[in-house]
């Protein structure tokens, strides 16, 4: 089998591992297996097509469209031009994503649309090698091999889908691209994956199903991320005996920068695990989570089309998550400082409340937001996905609440799940605020 280098590659990825072992396959969708070699000619080709349009070095192409073998081909030949990919949600008209159109420097490889989870969401540039060095590091933690398959079950609208390129072409291990009409579960058990990485919803509903949990049993790995998940749902996993890495990362760090190791205990699973760099993390004196290093994005996009980087005075990112670094190392994030709200001259950090929801049983995800109250100004709402539906008890959640939190902190509105929110990596915090102050005028 071929051995694989995971020295630093200034150049594509994929055209190093056509050289390396030309055999070795590098995508699998809709039936056809890509070597790296056909991968390699067929990148090419478009790069060809993309000069005959007129792109050029350094121009922003967005990329809009359902997620296909061609698409990963299109984004690893812009890569290649050293023009600069824009995948967007097909979901949303491009000009709604304001990921600007000038020319930018040639080291730039990608804007990514941060999730704006507790905000207006943020286009973030990076550098070839911000993905690279990320991707390396992300392999060092967890091994990927020559031969591997690792199913493409995130989009590549987010970082942590185009994760999964570099991952596999730095290991000369396979893509999976998912087929349109198939559910996640029906991938699973076709396509036979040695890795996939899954956000906490995906990873409940898969836990739901005998058939799902013993195909993720049989795989070497699954990357947990791009959320919080409940204690509830990671000790779960670890019970029914499945490979769990669990991750900390963001938009702006190139996917994860921490992670536990694989085989890891429950009480490290139940943290955000080891940075996976050195001196990449620390503490700000407020207790915000600081970050830097060689995955730190390049900045953001501003209204000049220019590209800003906010850093303190030494250098480091604010990244807006609350936490703290336990003795052993391990990173634990206990929320978001633009999600803190007051109610009565308390600070209310809702992921501690969600957190506290999602220890009682029937519930799957819980997202508590501020709504108005004549006396304290604000009080917490929450909104409920339950296993049952209109199963809401809550008379029984605040008794539970109550052994675990201060009155002030329980919410004195419970609410529905909308039915129409998108299931993906974090829930809107500002639009479910909105639909808060409309269902309880």
């Amino acid at each position: 089998m071929c051995e694989t280098s995971q020295k630093p590659i200034r150049t594509c990825p994929i055209a190093a591992r056509a050289v390396e072992c030309p055999e070795l396959i590098a995508y699998i969708a809709e039936g056809e297996r890509l070597s790296y070699q056909d991968c390699d000619l067929a990148i090419a080709a478009c790069q060809e097509r993309l000069h005959s349009q007129g792109i050029h070095a350094g121009d922003c192409v967005i990329l809009s469209a359902p997620l296909s073998l061609a698409y990963c081909i299109q984004l690893w030949a812009l890569f290649r031009m050293g023009a600069v990919a824009c995948p967007v949600n097909p979901a949303l008209s491009p000009c709604s994503q304001k990921v600007g159109s000038a020319s930018l420097h040639p080291a730039y490889s990608t804007i990514v649309m941060t999730s704006g989870s507790s905000g207006v969401p943020r286009a973030a540039v990076h550098s070839l090698d911000n993905h690279v060095q990320a991707a390396m590091a992300a392999n060092r933690n967890m091994p990927l091999e020559p031969g591997d398959g690792w199913l493409l079950s995130l989009p590549l609208f987010h970082v942590a889908g185009l994760a999964i390129l570099f991952r596999c072409a730095l290991a000369g291990a396979a893509v999976i691209v998912p087929e349109a009409d198939k559910t996640l579960e029906e991938m699973l058990f076709q396509s036979g994956p040695t890795h996939v990485s899954l956000v906490p919803t995906q990873l409940y509903r898969l836990l739901e199903s005998p058939r799902a949990t013993e195909t993720l049993r049989s795989m070497k790995g699954i990357l947990l991320g791009g959320a919080p998940a409940s204690p509830e749902l990671i000790k779960r996993a670890f019970d029914a005996g499945l490979h769990l890495v669990c991750s900390y990362g963001m938009t702006e760090t190139a996917a994860q920068l921490c992670a536990t190791p694989p085989g890891a205990a429950l009480d490290t699973l139940l943290t955000s695990g080891y940075p996976l760099l050195p001196d990449t993390v620390r503490m700000g004196v407020d207790k915000v989570i600081e970050v830097r290093g060689p995955t730190l994005f390049q900045g953001y996009v501003t209204e000049g089309n220019d590209c800003h980087l906010p850093l303190t005075d030494d250098g480091w990112f604010r990244t807006g998550d609350v936490g703290y670094l336990d003795e052993q190392g391990r990173l634990h994030v206990t929320g978001r400082v633009d999600a803190m709200f007051i109610s009565g001259g308390e600070n209310i950090q809702p992921e501690e409340i969600e957190g506290a929801l999602c220890t009682v049983p029937g519930i799957r995800r819980a997202v508590v937001v501020p709504v108005v109250h004549e006396e304290w100004g604000m009080v917490p709402a929450v909104f409920l996905d339950m296993e049952l539906q209109n199963t809401i008890d809550e008379a029984n959640l605040r008794t539970e609440l109550a052994k675990q939190l201060p009155r002030y902190k329980i919410p004195r509105h419970y609410l529905p799940w909308p039915a129409d929110l998108d299931a993906g990596m974090k829930s809107d915090r500002k639009a479910l605020a909105e639909e808060a102050k409309r269902l309880l005028a």
